[in-house]
């Protein structure tokens, strides 16, 4: 890998612990693992079983920055973006996010024999609706339903336009899907799925690798709570993806 690059979309700080994939050393080997929460109180390890040079690329990513033990977190978002938090003298007190290549295929997990799903499928294979609690890993990127339920932001860490580009020290970004769009009616498609389950008062959502949306049913950040499927993003009615260099 080159010289790892800092991510100019959103960087998804502040989740639990579930919303990410961790590569962490199992039975002497790194393996890309989730936390998955069976039942309020009881939280699984899972392990991907597949090969992946996924695991690879992280730690490029982690040394070619001067991270010695490799491993930790990372996030895929919906753009099959691979994502990788990196502290480091420079960045300070927060870590900085670097690109390490796109997901290709599926990470693949179980939980006692049974598939553990991250597109909105039922454990039998039937398709999931709208509104029904969704039942596979956490991990996505965070967004926000506008409190009014009639807008979608993000916030993440500003940055120049230098390229390579640098962090504005202090300097949040927030975006907001009506500047995006600058169309009334693709912003209403946009918002719909969100606003059918958390209403007028607004709140944090997820979205994952394949574009799913899924939200806890309370305020917070969820954690230890259930979550909603919401439906797909309509890539037509969101954010473009980020600009990168493969």
């Amino acid at each position: 890998m080159t010289t790892p690059k800092i991510y100019r979309g959103v960087w998804p700080r502040n989740v639990s612990r579930l919303a990410k994939y961790a590569v962490r050393i199992v039975g002497g080997e790194w393996k890309i693992t989730v936390l998955y929460e069976v039942e309020a109180g009881l939280r699984y390890l899972a392990v991907e079983g597949d090969g992946t040079d996924i695991v690879e690329r992280i730690n490029a990513v982690k040394t070619g920055l001067g991270d010695r033990l490799g491993g930790g977190a990372f996030y895929v978002n919906e753009y099959r973006h691979v994502l990788v938090p990196v502290s480091s003298h420079s960045s300070g007190p927060s870590p900085h996010y670097y690109y390490a290549g796109r997901l290709q295929g599926d990470l693949s997990f179980e939980f006692e024999g049974q598939p553990l799903i991250t597109r909105p499928l039922h454990p039998n294979g039937t398709p999931l609706n709208a509104g029904e609690r969704w039942v596979g890993p956490r991990p996505g990127i965070p967004y926000v339903l506008a409190a009014g339920g009639d807008d979608i932001y993000y916030e993440t860490p500003a940055l120049t336009d230098e390229n390579p580009p640098r962090v504005r020290a202090l300097v949040t970004q927030r975006v907001k899907l009506s500047k995006v769009l600058h169309n009334p009616a693709l912003l209403g498609h946009a918002v719909r799925p969100i606003a059918n389950i958390r209403g007028h008062q607004g709140g944090r959502f997820y979205v994952n690798e394949h574009g799913v949306m899924f939200t806890p049913v309370d305020a917070g950040d969820g954690n230890g709570m259930d979550y909603v499927y919401c439906g797909q993003i309509d890539r037509s009615a969101w954010f473009p993806e980020p600009p990168i260099e493969d």
